[in-house]
Protein backbone atom coordinates (compact mmCIF):
# COMPACT_ATOMS: atom_id res chain seq x y z
CA UNK A 1 0.00 0.00 0.00
CA UNK A 2 2.79 2.37 0.58
CA UNK A 3 4.12 2.32 -2.27
CA UNK A 4 1.18 4.01 -3.81
CA UNK A 5 1.05 6.38 -1.72
CA UNK A 6 2.61 10.28 -3.21
CA UNK A 7 3.18 11.15 0.56
CA UNK A 8 1.42 10.58 4.07
CA UNK A 9 -0.73 13.80 4.42
CA UNK A 10 -1.45 12.90 8.12
CA UNK A 11 0.21 10.37 10.30
CA UNK A 12 -1.53 8.01 13.02
CA UNK A 13 -0.26 9.99 16.11
CA UNK A 14 -1.41 13.48 14.79
CA UNK A 15 -4.59 11.57 13.86
CA UNK A 16 -5.05 10.30 17.24
CA UNK A 17 -4.35 13.42 18.91
CA UNK A 18 -7.17 15.05 17.01
CA UNK A 19 -9.91 12.46 17.64
CA UNK A 20 -8.77 12.80 21.23
CA UNK A 21 -9.81 16.29 20.89
CA UNK A 22 -12.60 15.94 19.40
CA UNK A 23 -14.29 13.79 21.44
CA UNK A 24 -13.58 16.66 23.94
CA UNK A 25 -15.10 18.97 22.05
CA UNK A 26 -18.19 16.68 21.63
CA UNK A 27 -18.14 16.10 25.54
CA UNK A 28 -18.34 19.66 26.22
CA UNK A 29 -20.97 20.34 23.33
CA UNK A 30 -23.43 18.23 25.14
CA UNK A 31 -22.80 17.77 28.54
CA UNK A 32 -23.71 14.49 30.75
CA UNK A 33 -27.44 15.48 30.69
CA UNK A 34 -27.91 16.10 26.65
CA UNK A 35 -25.53 13.04 26.11
CA UNK A 36 -27.95 10.40 27.36
CA UNK A 37 -29.96 10.79 24.30
CA UNK A 38 -27.40 11.32 22.03
CA UNK A 39 -27.36 9.07 19.00
CA UNK A 40 -24.10 8.36 16.62
CA UNK A 41 -24.52 8.22 13.08
CA UNK A 42 -21.93 7.04 11.17
CA UNK A 43 -22.17 7.10 7.78
CA UNK A 44 -20.90 3.70 6.49
CA UNK A 45 -17.93 2.23 5.36
CA UNK A 46 -15.74 5.52 5.28
CA UNK A 47 -16.11 6.67 9.05
CA UNK A 48 -15.91 2.79 10.79
CA UNK A 49 -12.34 3.68 11.87
CA UNK A 50 -12.65 6.70 12.60
CA UNK A 51 -15.77 6.63 15.00
CA UNK A 52 -14.37 3.22 16.67
CA UNK A 53 -11.39 5.63 17.70
CA UNK A 54 -14.13 8.54 18.35
CA UNK A 55 -16.71 7.01 20.32
CA UNK A 56 -14.08 5.21 22.58
CA UNK A 57 -12.81 8.23 23.73
CA UNK A 58 -16.40 10.09 24.65
CA UNK A 59 -16.79 9.58 28.68
CA UNK A 60 -21.11 8.81 28.67
CA UNK A 61 -23.33 6.50 27.13
CA UNK A 62 -24.90 6.59 23.56
CA UNK A 63 -26.79 4.71 20.76
CA UNK A 64 -25.55 4.44 17.60
CA UNK A 65 -27.44 4.14 14.58
CA UNK A 66 -25.96 2.66 10.92
CA UNK A 67 -26.32 3.99 7.58
CA UNK A 68 -24.41 2.95 4.60
CA UNK A 69 -24.51 5.79 1.47
CA UNK A 70 -22.75 4.58 -1.87
CA UNK A 71 -21.70 7.52 -4.07
CA UNK A 72 -18.29 5.87 -5.42
CA UNK A 73 -19.09 2.71 -6.70
CA UNK A 74 -15.80 0.72 -8.17
CA UNK A 75 -12.74 1.87 -9.99
CA UNK A 76 -13.88 6.06 -10.23
CA UNK A 77 -13.14 9.06 -8.05
CA UNK A 78 -16.07 11.01 -9.48
CA UNK A 79 -18.95 10.54 -7.18
CA UNK A 80 -22.53 9.59 -8.43
CA UNK A 81 -25.55 10.06 -7.16
CA UNK A 82 -26.30 9.32 -3.09
CA UNK A 83 -27.52 5.98 -2.46
CA UNK A 84 -29.18 4.75 0.65
CA UNK A 85 -27.85 1.50 0.70
CA UNK A 86 -28.72 0.97 4.78
CA UNK A 87 -31.22 3.68 6.14
CA UNK A 88 -31.42 4.14 9.80
CA UNK A 89 -33.03 1.81 12.11
CA UNK A 90 -33.24 3.50 15.62
CA UNK A 91 -35.78 6.11 16.55
CA UNK A 92 -34.61 9.19 16.67
CA UNK A 93 -37.35 11.24 17.24
CA UNK A 94 -36.36 14.58 19.76
CA UNK A 95 -33.03 12.88 20.52
CA UNK A 96 -30.10 14.58 19.81
CA UNK A 97 -27.93 13.35 16.78
CA UNK A 98 -24.33 13.68 15.91
CA UNK A 99 -23.47 12.64 12.14
CA UNK A 100 -20.27 11.02 12.08
CA UNK A 101 -18.45 11.27 8.44
CA UNK A 102 -15.26 10.45 6.78
CA UNK A 103 -15.09 13.29 4.88
CA UNK A 104 -16.63 16.89 3.40
CA UNK A 105 -15.74 18.05 0.03
CA UNK A 106 -18.55 18.32 -1.96
CA UNK A 107 -21.32 17.65 0.73
CA UNK A 108 -23.93 15.51 -1.57
CA UNK A 109 -23.48 12.62 1.09
CA UNK A 110 -23.80 14.49 4.35
CA UNK A 111 -27.32 16.86 2.28
CA UNK A 112 -28.35 13.52 1.67
CA UNK A 113 -27.75 12.33 5.02
CA UNK A 114 -29.25 15.29 7.14
CA UNK A 115 -32.33 15.41 4.50
CA UNK A 116 -33.38 12.20 5.78
CA UNK A 117 -32.59 12.58 9.29
CA UNK A 118 -34.54 16.05 9.99
CA UNK A 119 -37.32 14.34 8.24
CA UNK A 120 -37.31 11.98 11.80
CA UNK A 121 -37.32 15.25 14.08
CA UNK A 122 -34.56 14.65 16.14
CA UNK A 123 -34.03 17.19 19.28
CA UNK A 124 -31.02 18.49 17.44
CA UNK A 125 -28.27 17.09 14.62
CA UNK A 126 -25.23 18.17 14.22
CA UNK A 127 -22.13 17.02 12.18
CA UNK A 128 -18.84 15.98 12.84
CA UNK A 129 -16.25 14.79 10.04
CA UNK A 130 -12.52 13.88 9.97
CA UNK A 131 -11.49 15.84 7.24
CA UNK A 132 -13.27 18.96 5.07
CA UNK A 133 -12.09 20.44 2.04
CA UNK A 134 -12.56 23.93 2.26
CA UNK A 135 -11.92 24.76 -1.42
CA UNK A 136 -14.72 21.87 -2.40
CA UNK A 137 -16.95 22.17 0.65
CA UNK A 138 -19.81 24.27 0.20
CA UNK A 139 -20.55 27.34 2.62
CA UNK A 140 -23.87 26.58 3.45
CA UNK A 141 -22.77 23.32 4.98
CA UNK A 142 -21.47 23.69 7.93
CA UNK A 143 -19.61 20.81 9.76
CA UNK A 144 -19.92 21.55 13.93
CA UNK A 145 -17.05 19.43 14.86
CA UNK A 146 -13.75 19.38 12.08
CA UNK A 147 -10.73 16.84 12.29
CA UNK A 148 -8.69 18.55 9.76
CA UNK A 149 -8.92 20.85 6.87
CA UNK A 150 -7.14 19.80 4.00
CA UNK A 151 -6.03 20.22 0.97
CA UNK A 152 -7.95 19.23 -2.61
CA UNK A 153 -6.07 15.68 -3.26
CA UNK A 154 -7.13 12.36 -3.29
CA UNK A 155 -6.57 10.41 0.23
CA UNK A 156 -6.90 7.02 1.45
CA UNK A 157 -6.64 5.54 4.56
CA UNK A 158 -7.80 5.70 7.99
CA UNK A 159 -11.13 4.78 6.74
CA UNK A 160 -10.97 6.31 3.25
CA UNK A 161 -10.82 4.35 0.09
CA UNK A 162 -10.54 3.87 -3.35
CA UNK A 163 -11.97 1.21 -4.83
CA UNK A 164 -12.72 -0.41 -1.47
CA UNK A 165 -9.39 -0.91 -0.73
CA UNK A 166 -6.66 1.23 1.58
CA UNK A 167 -8.97 1.67 4.11
CA UNK A 168 -6.91 -0.45 6.77
CA UNK A 169 -3.61 1.61 5.87
CA UNK A 170 -2.99 3.70 9.40
CA UNK A 171 -2.45 7.63 8.04
CA UNK A 172 -3.98 9.76 5.84
CA UNK A 173 -2.16 9.63 2.59
CA UNK A 174 -2.74 11.11 -0.93
CA UNK A 175 -3.14 8.17 -3.28
CA UNK A 176 -0.38 8.73 -6.58
CA UNK A 177 -2.73 9.43 -9.35
CA UNK A 178 -1.50 6.40 -11.57
CA UNK A 179 -3.31 4.47 -9.06
CA UNK A 180 -6.46 6.06 -9.74
CA UNK A 181 -6.72 6.90 -13.05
Amino acid sequence: MERDLARILIPRDEIQRRVGELATEIAETYGEEDAHGLVIVPVLAGSIIFVADLIRCLPFKMNIGLMTISRYRGKTTEGGDTKVVQDLDVDIRNRHVLVVDDILDTGKTLRTVGEQLRKRQPASLRICTLLRKPAKAPKDLVADFVGFDIEDAFVVGYGLDYNDQYRNWPDIGVLKAECYQ
